[in-house]
């Protein structure tokens, strides 16, 4: 695989060549998002953002930015863009009035629902492997990507 994944390399070991394999499934995901953007009209992150959203669970953009991994400022304007296209609208959180909540509208569920299903529905490949194959990959996949603490 190191030719096809960085023509010359070689993996110093085991760990490296698994590495590199985790990162050659993320282009697959990317063309996702992509295709999911376009068909929605709305950017990757706009995409991403209201897939994080629980429509039964209104959140603040502090902690949608928590979900996101990125800074709070980052997530203005994509929800911005999901509050034009009627998918979330703002509120002021019940808890503390200084804080807007984003709460998912009827249209932004049915949108989210179609999104995960697409961008969820796993490669073929995995569902080819064994219940006992899949439980197994599922634990090493969770050792490899618990947090460290």
């Amino acid at each position: 695989m190191s030719d096809e994944f960085v023509p010359g390399l070689r993996f110093e070991s085991g760990a490296h060549e698994l590495w590199a394999m985790l990162i050659g499934v993320l282009p697959e995901w990317e063309q996702r998002m992509t295709r999911a953007s376009k068909a929605t009209g709305l950017s990757p992150v706009s995409v991403w953002a209201l897939v994080q959203l629980d429509p039964r669970q209104p959140i603040t953009q502090k902690e949608l930015a928590g979900r996101l991994k990125c800074n709070p400022s980052t997530v203005v304007d994509p929800t911005d863009r999901l509050e034009e296209a009627g998918y979330v609208v703002r509120r002021p959180n019940p808890h503390d009035r200084r804080e807007n909540e984003l709460v998912v509208t009827s249209k932004g569920a049915a949108l989210r629902r179609r999104l995960i299903a697409r961008l969820l529905e796993p490669p073929a490949a995995l569902g080819d492997l064994s219940t006992r194959e899949q439980s197994r990959f599922s634990a090493i996949l969770e050792a490899v990507i618990k947090p460290a603490g």
